[in-house]
């Protein structure tokens, strides 16, 4: 019988570091003993065959938990600890449940009840995503889904020698806990958690006198580096091992990143929860690295292009929908027998919902299927407009949607976020800047100042939860 992902933990480390956070420092020897003895506490109040949602937390106890309910025969659900209310109920219950867990504190339960019986049977995590519909899914990672995965990942980001992470992101994201966590779990590396990075220096000081190897962020993360840097120099000398998800780079922003991470290799990667969570990569040695590329899929995985309605294969060079078959692959949404039939083709390939087309084996990527819009006819991927916006001197990240028009159907409109200390920028600016560099179809008509936008687990834009009358994220528009 096969088995469960932490029975396949490095445990044979024993002594050596595995995970570490601001207070906490656990070898394998120490996690397997913490997460023995929380198995036993969790089995005694829930049994087992159960998914059980967790609040995520940046600490060793939050990973003690969360293998503490695997051995205990049940499925960690990993989930935002700031989850509105009306969400939580809501996931409860999806995976039917009363109860959300808190991480446990080993200290607190009996040694003696100390268990280590995984159901491999079971999945390995339920990982909720964004849904079209506006409820989040819950995307089921099996034991088979992660081992490939990480498997994968750690071979192309040479994880068995530079094995160790420094981890900055949330742990209810499928990209911190599946390709960080999981991954240097399974290498015997080790992993050093942080609560964000809302100090850059310090951040900085602590991965380097950690000797950390590894770092993954999205753009938002290395533009918070890279205010900081303007102001006073920060440096990540040990980092070898660099990766971004979430959005092409471009050459400005790559360089700065270089300065701060002089001696590190720059993987941009692609992938979504569905995939655990990881699809393709492109190198910063490659010359496609600056294109509107996510580079190739990595090992076991295939991809085609397929018309949208009919599902057939398209030739390269045609767009379509990016579909996608492997052993990391989800078998599907948990009690969503409906959205799981949607998500795939007849031939087992998930749908991405992602526009591309295929060039010699690189995926070209247009973004969302269900974010592009029709002006005049003509259709606009909001991913063209944001490449020429995000060029635009102080413009540090942008998104587009298209808004209802009486004339055209459809206009695009443009939701904008400054760099700090950035002079008042006008509609009329943007229209001049603009001007030769996009046609009258893809000009924006309205621009709006934002605060952050809305990000999915693997750090990409939701577009769709942009709305120009929204507080929480539009601070005004741009007259």
């Amino acid at each position: 019988m096969s088995r469960s992902f932490v029975d396949h933990v490095a445990w044979a480390q024993d002594g050596e570091a595995a995970v570490a956070d601001e207070r906490d420092r656990l070898s394998y020897r120490q996690l397997r003993d913490a997460s023995g003895v929380i198995a036993g506490e969790v089995r005694r109040r829930f049994g087992t065959g159960r998914y059980l949602l967790l609040r995520s937390r940046a600490d060793v106890t939050f990973v003690s938990t969360l293998l503490g309910i695997m051995w205990s025969g049940n499925t960690p659900v990993p989930i935002d600890s700031q989850s509105p209310p009306d969400v939580i109920a809501y996931m409860r219950r999806k995976v039917g449940t009363d109860d959300v867990l808190d991480p446990i504190d080993p200290s607190q339960c009996a040694r003696e009840g100390a268990t280590y019986d995984a159901d491999a049977t079971m999945p390995a995590f339920v990982v909720f995503t964004s849904g079209t519909s506006g409820n989040p899914k819950g995307v089921i990672v099996s034991n088979e889904n992660i081992l490939h995965s990480c498997g994968a990942i750690s071979q192309y980001l040479s994880y068995e020698t530079y094995n160790s992470a420094a981890v900055v992101l949330p742990l209810h994201y499928s990209y911190a806990l599946l390709s960080q966590i999981c991954c240097m779990l399974l290498m015997g590396g080790f992993a050093r958690i942080y609560p964000g990075c809302r100090n850059p220096v310090k951040l900085a000081r602590s991965i380097t006198e950690a000797g950390l190897s590894t770092f993954c962020g999205v753009p938002s993360t290395y533009y918070a580096f890279s205010q900081v840097h303007q102001l006073s120099p920060i440096e990540f000398p040990t980092i070898r091992v660099l990766c971004t998800a979430g959005a092409p780079m471009d050459v400005a922003r790559y360089a700065t990143i270089k300065e701060m991470f002089p001696n590190s290799v720059v993987y941009n990667n692609y992938g979504m929860t569905e995939a655990a969570p990881r699809i393709s990569f492109v190198r910063d040695d490659d010359s496609r690295f600056f294109d509107a590329t996510c580079g190739k899929p990595m090992a076991g995985v295939n991809v085609k292009v397929i018309d949208p309605e009919s599902h057939l294969p398209l030739p390269d060079g045609a767009t379509g929908v990016l579909a996608v078959r492997g052993p990391n692959i989800t078998t599907g949404y948990l009690n969503d027998e409906a959205q799981t039939k949607l998500a795939f083709t007849r031939d087992g390939y998930l749908i991405s919902g992602d526009l591309a087309y295929l060039q010699d084996g690189y995926i070209m990527l247009l973004g969302r299927s269900d974010d592009m819009f029709n002006v005049g006819g003509e259709k606009v991927a909001p991913i063209e407009i944001e490449r020429v916006l995000t060029q635009l001197p102080g413009v540090v990240g942008a998104a587009v949607r298209g808004c209802p028009d009486e004339q055209r159907g459809m206009v695009p409109i443009a939701f904008i976020h400054f760099g700090e200390c950035e002079p008042e920028r006008s509609r009329a600016w943007f229209q001049w800047h603009l001007k030769g560099r996009l046609t009258a179809s893809k000009t924006p008509h309205r621009f709006f100042e934002v605060r952050s936008f809305p990000l999915n687990g693997n750090g990409k834009i939701v577009r769709r939860m942009l709305a120009m009358n929204d507080p929480s994220y539009v601070i005004k528009e741009i007259l």
